[in-house]
């Protein structure tokens, strides 16, 4: 069955939660063939009652394909939900793994859109509204090939300063695990990166992280010859981070700490937005 349950998914959850409890219950379907020309319109007509959600739609439609072009291979691939009610499993166990939401996934991307964000406006959007990044990728889905070439760059880098933003902080005098959000536990792990699944020590608010990931867009540049994006001279953005990341991190929680210690706050705020990437750019010119 190619495009699976178009109408029905509610009705789908409670039959498989009851299916072993002895109920004499019924339920009505259909099975529709010889529609793959308008099965974009049937699953709107289909659906007047609890519309699709505009990702559902955008995945029926294929237009989340230039993303799967950049990211198909990287480890996370199988957990990105596409589309309502998405899910996958370990192979190993079986467990359900945790999803990552599409459009998450399309906001990241769009901290780096340097067509419609530069040195002084900034995707805060990507933070406080993930319903509007996915607005302005669906304005132009094919306009995102361009970030085939560094998409997997892009939650490398994420997942690196997830892991390691606590540690750069304390490494210039800071007590990350101080902090209420912090989630510390004496050196204990209690969690998993977002991206890499890789051991987490302390827990990163988006808040914080989202300004910090998005200070790289300042390396990217549209090489004309390719119509693709690419870093600045060929330059790695995890060794850059490497080289300001104390800088970075101790800005960031100081702003932090300066406006209550409220990390959607700091998510929120444009003031930061502009520090981290100028911290980059900065560091750009000093190299």
């Amino acid at each position: 069955m190619l495009h699976g349950n178009i109408d029905g998914g509610h009705t789908y959850k409670i039959v498989c939660e009851y299916a072993k409890a002895g109920l004499d219950q019924y339920v009505q379907f259909e099975v529709m063939t010889g529609v793959e020309d308008i099965i974009e319109k049937l699953a709107e007509a289909r659906n007047t009652s609890v519309q699709v959600d505009e990702k559902s739609m955008a995945e029926l439609q294929q237009k989340f394909d230039p993303i799967k072009e950049g990211l198909e291979g990287m480890s996370f691939f199988s957990r990105i939900a596409f589309k309502q009610n998405q899910q996958a499993f370990d192979d190993d166990t079986n467990k359900k793994l945790k999803m990552i939401d599409a459009r998450e996934v399309v906001s990241i991307i769009n901290m780096f859109n340097i067509d419609k964000f530069d040195a002084v406006t900034h995707p805060i959007k990507a933070y406080s509204s993930k319903a509007k990044m996915l607005e302005l990728y669906l304005e132009n889905p094919e306009g995102y090939r361009r970030y085939v070439n560094i998409m997997p760059d892009i939650f490398d880098l994420y997942d690196t300063i997830e892991m390691e933003f606590a540690t750069a902080f304390n490494e210039t005098g800071g007590r990350y695990g101080r902090k209420k959000y912090s989630g510390y536990k004496e050196g204990k792990t209690i969690g998993m990166s977002k991206f890499g699944l890789h051991e987490l020590y302390y827990k990163i608010p988006d808040g914080l992280i989202y300004p910090a990931v998005a200070a790289f867009r300042s390396l990217v540049v549209l090489n004309p010859d390719t119509d693709k994006y690419e870093w600045k001279n060929g330059v790695d953005p995890i060794t850059v981070w490497d080289k300001c990341k104390n800088n970075m991190a101790s800005q960031i929680m100081n702003f932090a700490s300066a406006i209550g210690d409220n990390p959607n706050a700091v998510g929120k705020d444009s003031n930061i937005w502009n520090l981290a990437y100028m911290t980059v750019l900065l560091h750009q010119g000093m190299n």
